[in-house]
């Protein structure tokens, strides 16, 4: 009944409208600006430093589930933290994007380099590979993408709305998990604009906190 409801929710949910908002697209202009500026180096010294942050995290370190992406060039490599989820025993599950719709499914063994790119450059589960959905168990964390984030814990999104969605229905339940992002120092200011279909998060994990 728990999960029925969830998904009843959920599907919901995936017709509210979004509005663009002229501040955020401002602001995801700026950041990109930002991220563009920084050499291969530093991302690679900022995303080790994120790293070691994220696998001492009492919210991690406590999780047995967790969500988290398939990081690009522009974002903080996630692929080591990935790697460290599964040599610890633990359930890695990664976004798929499709109709409309994230799921978030397990990666398996080896799925890392057999999953091919969506058109928006995302590595991504094909609809051949059958996976466990989170949703049937449940998360205990998520760690979540994004363009900008506020030390208060506001989260500025790519605009599609996936992940506010996706934490507002598992936030309707009991139990729900805990969410926190990865960022470059240049994502994470005072204050973000945020709305009322914007979901704050737990926190988030910078190199220079």
């Amino acid at each position: 009944m728990w999960l029925r409801n969830l998904i009843h929710c959920y599907s919901a949910s995936v017709r509210m409208s979004r509005t663009p908002d002229p501040a955020k697209l401002l602001l995801r202009e700026k950041v990109a600006t930002r991220i563009a500026q920084l050499s291969a180096e530093e991302k690679k010294r900022q995303s080790e430093i994120v790293y070691n942050k994220v696998i001492n995290h009492p919210y991690y370190k406590s999780a047995q589930r967790i969500a988290i992406f398939m990081s690009t060039d522009q974002e903080v490599n996630t692929m080591p933290i990935i790697s460290h989820i599964k040599a610890r025993g633990a359930a890695a599950f990664v976004p798929q994007y499709a109709g409309g719709v994230m799921k978030m499914l397990r990666l398996e063994q080896d799925d890392e380099k057999t999953m091919p790119l969506t058109r928006h450059g995302i590595q991504q589960h094909s609809k051949d590979q059958q996976r466990e959905d989170a949703l049937g168990n449940g998360l205990d964390l998520i760690i979540a993408p994004g363009v900008a984030f506020s030390k208060s814990g506001g989260r500025v999104g790519h605009g599609g709305g996936y992940y506010d969605k996706y934490i507002t229905n598992l936030r309707a339940n009991p139990n729900p998990p805990k969410i926190i992002a990865v960022a470059f120092n240049c994502q994470v200011m005072e204050e973000v604009p945020m709305n009322e279909l914007d979901q704050r998060i737990d926190g988030v994990i910078y190199a220079d906190d």
